[in-house]
């Protein structure tokens, strides 16, 4: 078949996509290709006579042999797409972000794979990265663009309501990003100007930092206090700082020592018991001592990190779906990496991690241009952008080293008290928020009385009721019946801005906080 019709609709001067060449037979390479085009869909291709047959599976594929997928073919693509990952520019033909969601071979059940494709009723086996087994592809009569993807009856089915593999498989099995990473961190229109380097660094240069520290040797530590970010108004500017994704998650830092986990939070909770999924996927890691510093977050349908759905996960016990992104190794197998700059830490901590891992992946970054990484996460509605001096060691407590710049106001706040429920609400109507002032004193932000699902009103009010007490917590502008709580509860509240007199404008309640400390929850300033 012919590459014509895919040239023809493309401008390669705009677009990254490969012109491509038609190539002999490559051993059954068979991809899926997660596209953000106009309608999100999923592209199917198959490698048959040095081409990749393609179809885009509006739905995306399902392991329920019970459910048939409409998959439409489109135009042959060339071997070279199945490498492909990144933005295909606004304006394009299926402009749009692109992931490499599944690659690996297909094997066709029959002996003429070309026979069987004219027929319309294509048997094979797949072995990818996420999807495996026997698959039938059949084009419907009397329409020949349009087939259905069906999953055989195997020991690799699934039922949709019990696993829908398309929500619980996200990330890109070439970069271990999700889809929302991958636009954020796209280049720009000028590629000389604001080209975004790679985070991946040479072999030799991994070489030569491995013999480095190897002179170091050190007792692994107990516990750490991880680096803590400060609040800034934008990113900075310079080739000397590393910017990341801000997951909206809980920080975990991993002990592992002598294949044994220990999962902290922040705050020196032991949360290992909570997610048995994530202490055996550390355990088949390749060391036997290691920290590492990251954020476990639940993604939601549009692979974007949610703090409710975490909860949600934690709450029920059903987390063997929470993704671990690390961005930082700590210490490694007798060497104590804090004191090293964070381009040595990533540099070995990326070399160490596997590819494609279900659940723990490493947290990719840009060299300079935080300016567009962060226009683009606010773009996709995700809570902002970290940036790290990448010469920087690991400081257990807060400095300028590393920098948070938001998209939205948002921070923690403790429950105070609350106000009785009208209308339709359970339990309470509005939680009465507070801040630790610098003399240790409470002081009242307002009150939030909308963000609440049905799990969280009812996980809130057993806890307000755990906490009530008779003792007013602090002074209120007006009086109001209010029942009182101790300062015990945090939670997590999003808002548009601080009034002046320093009350909280429109806030939503996003989650329950427990991994940090009420004396910690003070009134968060961003700083020049």
């Amino acid at each position: 078949m012919s590459l014509r019709h895919y040239r023809k609709i493309r401008n390669f001067k705009l677009t990254k996509e490969p012109y491509g060449q038609s190539k002999p037979k490559q051993n059954g390479l068979y991809l899926i290709q997660k596209h953000a085009a106009s309608h999100l869909h999923y592209d199917l291709r198959l490698e048959l006579n040095g081409i990749l047959k393609s179809w885009a599976i509006p739905k995306g594929p399902s392991l329920d042999s019970n459910v048939k997928r409409l998959a439409i073919q489109v135009e042959d693509h060339p071997i070279e797409y199945g490498s492909f990952e990144g933005i295909i520019p606004k304006g394009q033909y299926g402009g749009g972000t692109v992931m490499l969601w599944d690659r690996g071979k297909w094997l066709c059940e029959d002996p003429e794979p070309n026979i069987a494709y004219k027929k319309g009723s294509l048997s094979f086996t797949l072995k990818g990265k996420k999807l495996h087994g026997l698959w039938h592809l059949v084009r419907i009569q009397n329409n020949p663009k349009n087939w259905l993807l069906i999953k055989a009856k195997d020991k690799y089915a699934r039922s949709e309501k019990q696993y829908n593999v398309i929500e619980k498989k996200t990330y890109s099995v070439l970069s271990q990003r999700s889809l929302e990473t991958i636009a954020a961190t796209a280049q720009s229109k000028n590629p000389k100007k604001n080209k975004l380097k790679s985070q991946y660094f040479s072999e030799k240069s991994q070489i030569k930092i491995k013999k480095s520290i190897q002179a170091k040797q050190a007792v692994m530590p107990a516990f750490i206090h991880p680096q803590l970010a400060t609040l800034v108004e934008k990113p900075p500017i310079g080739s000397e700082w590393f910017h990341e994704i801000k997951y909206d998650g809980y920080r975990i830092i991993s002990f592992i020592k002598n294949k044994k986990v220990k999962l902290m939070t922040r705050n020196q909770k032991d949360w290992t018991i909570k997610f048995p999924s994530l202490v055996k996927s550390l355990q088949q890691f390749n060391f036997k001592n290691a920290i590492l510093d990251g954020e476990l977050v639940a993604l939601n349908k549009k692979s974007r990190s949610d703090f409710q759905l975490l909860q949600n996960a934690i709450q029920s016990k059903v987390t063997d779906d929470l993704i671990y992104y690390v961005f930082d190794l700590l210490y490694y197998d007798g060497i104590n990496l804090t004191s090293y700059p964070l381009v040595k830490r990533k540099q070995l901590l990326k070399r160490l991690l596997p590819n494609a891992h279900a659940s723990v992946l490493f947290s990719a970054h840009i060299i300079g241009e935080g300016d567009l990484l962060f226009k683009k996460a606010c773009k996709l509605s995700l809570e902002g952008i970290v940036s790290k001096n990448k010469d920087s060691p690991y400081s257990q407590k807060r400095n300028r080293s590393w920098l948070k710049i938001k998209c939205s106001h948002r921070q923690e706040f403790i429950v105070i008290g609350f106000t009785a429920a009208t209308g339709k609400r359970q339990y309470f109507g509005a939680l009465l928020l507070a801040v630790y002032s610098k003399t240790n004193q409470l002081h009242y932000c307002g009150n939030v009385g909308t963000g609440f699902t049905e799990k969280s009103l009812t996980k809130l009010n057993q806890l307000l009721r755990q906490y009530k007490t008779k003792k007013a917590q602090t002074k209120l502008p007006r009086i109001t019946t209010v029942t009182w709580i101790k300062p015990k509860i945090i939670v997590e509240i999003a808002f548009t801005e601080w009034t002046k007199k320093g009350m909280l404008r429109h806030p939503s309640f996003k989650g329950i906080r427990c991994d940090k400390k009420a004396k910690e929850i003070i009134y968060e300033k961003q700083k020049n």
